[in-house]
């Protein structure tokens, strides 16, 4: 989207990162792609070809995704499935399963009912609230940059259409502004 709800692919990754992990950049993936059909193939084909050609898997979504948006295949904040999808974090202070417990009550509050499920352990706790209209927010805990710190991030997720990206992007960044 222009209006800043959400970066394109080449907004966030850029090309000396993306040279500096897969030896080529962006444009010359496109091109490669581009020979190999890859406007046809859809975004799993996309990116198994990616790591086939020795992209690790990771990289290969990222480049898979700028070539889409590059060839008007996708817009930006739009998933494979042709759903949208918002996104915002924050630091803060804690560990990652002690911050979950923190904003599990103060999350569901604003939502009015209990998550729809729970992953505890690994790198990643996190909570899911499911939306009747099957709209859902992904609230994620990960170790921050800097000891003692957690990144919380919230994805709204399965968004009908572009249209509804501000309002739910907001909606994010005032949650986690009230952490």
């Amino acid at each position: 989207m222009s209006d800043g709800t959400v970066r394109s692919h080449t907004q966030g990754a850029g090309s000396e990162r993306i040279f500096a992990a897969t030896g080529k950049y962006p444009d010359d993936w496109h091109a490669e792609l581009d020979a190999a059909g890859g406007q046809h193939l859809g975004h799993t084909a996309i990116a198994a070809w990616l790591v086939e050609h020795g992209v690790d898997g990771w990289w290969a979504q990222g480049v898979a995704i700028g070539y889409e948006q590059a060839r008007g295949l996708r817009i930006p904040g739009q998933r494979s499935d042709g759903t949208f999808a918002v996104s915002a974090s924050r630091q803060l202070l804690g560990e990652r399963e002690a911050v979950l417990d923190r904003i599990l009550p103060v999350v569901t509050a604003a939502f009015g009912f209990d998550p729809t499920s729970q992953s505890r352990g690994g790198k990643r706790p996190s909570a899911r609230w499911t939306f009747p209209d099957r709209e859902s927010v992904l609230l994620n805990t990960e170790d921050g940059p800097k000891p003692g710190t957690v990144r919380v991030s919230v994805q709204r997720e399965r968004l009908t259409g572009p249209a509804r990206m501000p309002d739910a992007k907001a909606e994010l960044q005032q949650l986690l502004a009230g952490l």
